[in-house]
């Protein structure tokens, strides 16, 4: 009987853990398509288009993006948290905020077209930002539908989600280049996108059947709710997003070509963490403040930061490989700008786990003031240095603002928490990074081939496992924090 009951504790114990990676893989899963198919795209559209042409996609890209930030990119945040405390108010909630969206959208494309008109860019750019433009429309339902699945723990649609979105992409995007590859074609191919992912994310959230309520959620209720969801990442798309417009003003397309590829390199990497802290929101928020926010925070910030450190490992000792593999000869200055964005990681990773303990403890709003801060840091940064150091300075702010993010986040915890979080083993963990990375660069030099990175990179995967990290993530759930 003892036997028996320390098995079904045993087993009871594990269902959380085995619940919450289950949701990691799944949300995992989703975003490795997303990234990958956009990727596969982007690097597509480079070979094809040129790094100057390239350039005004992704300008025209970036400033498509903000839009989609400033109309409410951050209500999936809000969804995903307030139905997982009250999963009656889904589909009220979701036409709402559906609708709000959509409202928003409308009131920014004219703004938009007449500044763009302004700045003095080309009509024909002006046209295909108009074009461009009408993806915000079906992204609004989309994006939604996202915070209401995470909310009902049906994570395996999301990935069903970003599968019909991204393949309609690559299929339209490469049938469109076979006839014409020109930036047209580009544009056509995302809206077709969009409007792929807009109808399967409706279908989707109709298919769950949710309850009606007797009497409709307050206008006022949702757009007060939803204020700091939609302003924090707003500021924090400007520093993000901001170097490409600058770079496009100040050192001109070819500039925007050479530094937003590696930058989406960056942007690609940011799935692990990003799956990880999506599937985690719900849970946490859906639990009280308790006495281990301290040991969690430190196991977090320590795996993050361990995890940072691969990709840091393997692009600084093959960065020009990779930059001739993904892009070809035209974007070998994109090599340098590769080495310097993907030190970035360091304080990216470790800012996604921050944000979303601080998230789900109902602390956004401090989010308000770390934004702008990182916005004026960002902006001041790129107008002083960009005009003499060009792409090289993006890159370098890009890590500065993530600092600046970190020490704000570090400070906030420590003030509203009572603890700093710092991660675990981090002295251990660095001292053994930087022997391997050392090692490594003196391999490349006196051997000439591409064996120590692997070499380095399966050292530090054998140190990563040996000393616990995947254990201590395995661990976060019986902190009592994630119960399903």
């Amino acid at each position: 009987m003892v036997l028996e009951s320390e098995g079904q504790t045993e087993k009871a114990a594990s269902a959380p853990r085995n619940l919450l990676f289950s949701r990691a893989f799944q949300v995992g899963s989703g975003q490795v398509i997303r990234r990958c198919t956009r990727f596969l795209f982007f690097f597509f559209a480079a070979r094809k288009l040129g790094p100057t042409t390239f350039g005004v996609y992704a300008l025209l890209l970036a400033i498509v993006s903000t839009l989609a930030i400033i109309s409410g990119e951050g209500f999936s945040d809000y969804l995903a948290r307030e139905l997982s405390k009250a999963p009656e108010l889904g589909r009220e909630l979701y036409v709402r905020v559906t609708q709000l969206r959509l409202l928003y959208v409308a009131l920014l494309f004219v703004p938009t077209i007449v500044l763009l008109h302004t700045l003095k860019y080309p009509p024909e750019i002006l046209v295909d930002a108009s074009l461009l433009f009408v993806i915000l429309f079906p992204i609004a339902p989309f994006g939604a539908a996202q915070g209401v699945l995470r909310a009902a723990g049906r994570f395996g649609l999301l990935t069903w989600l970003e599968t019909a979105q991204g393949s309609v992409l690559l299929i339209t995007g490469v049938s469109l280049f076979a006839k014409a590859p020109d930036l047209r074609s580009v544009v056509w191919a995302e809206v077709a996108s969009a409007f792929a992912g807009g109808i399967a994310a409706v279908l989707m959230v109709r298919g769950l059947r949710l309850p009606r309520l007797k009497s409709s959620v307050p206008w006022r209720q949702v757009i007060r709710e939803t204020s700091v969801f939609n302003i924090y990442p707003v500021i924090t798309n400007i520093y993000d997003r901001i170097d490409v417009v600058l770079l496009s003003a100040l050192a001109g397309s070819l500039a925007v070509g050479i530094y937003a590829a590696p930058y989406r390199i960056l942007n690609g990497i940011q799935i692990l963490p990003f799956a990880l802290m999506s599937a985690l929101l719900p849970a946490i928020s859906g639990t009280t403040s308790n006495e281990d926010d301290q040991q969690l925070c430190s196991r977090m910030t320590g795996f993050f930061y361990s995890l940072a450190l691969f990709p840091v490992l393997v692009v600084t000792l093959l960065a020009r490989p990779l930059v001739l593999l993904l892009l070809g000869n035209s974007f070998a200055e994109s090599t340098p700008v590769l080495r310097i964005l993907i030190w970035a990681t360091i304080p990216m990773f470790v800012n996604f786990g921050l944000n979303t303990f601080l998230l789900a403890r109902s602390h956004e709003k401090k989010f308000l003031r770390t934004t702008v801060v990182c916005a004026v840091v960002n902006i001041a940064a790129n107008l002083i240095l960009i005009p003499r150091f060009s792409y090289f300075a993006a890159a370098a702010v890009t890590i500065l603002t993530e600092a600046v993010l970190l020490v704000q986040n570090v400070i906030i915890i420590r003030s509203l928490r009572g603890f700093f979080p710092v991660p675990d083993r981090f002295w251990q963990t660095s001292g053994i990074f930087l022997i391997l990375l050392g090692a490594g660069l003196w391999g490349n030099i006196y051997t000439a081939s591409l064996w120590p990175a692997p070499a380095v990179f399966l050292l530090f995967a054998g140190y990563f496992y040996i000393t616990g990290y995947v254990h201590s993530i395995l661990t976060w759930t019986r902190l009592g924090a994630f119960t399903g």
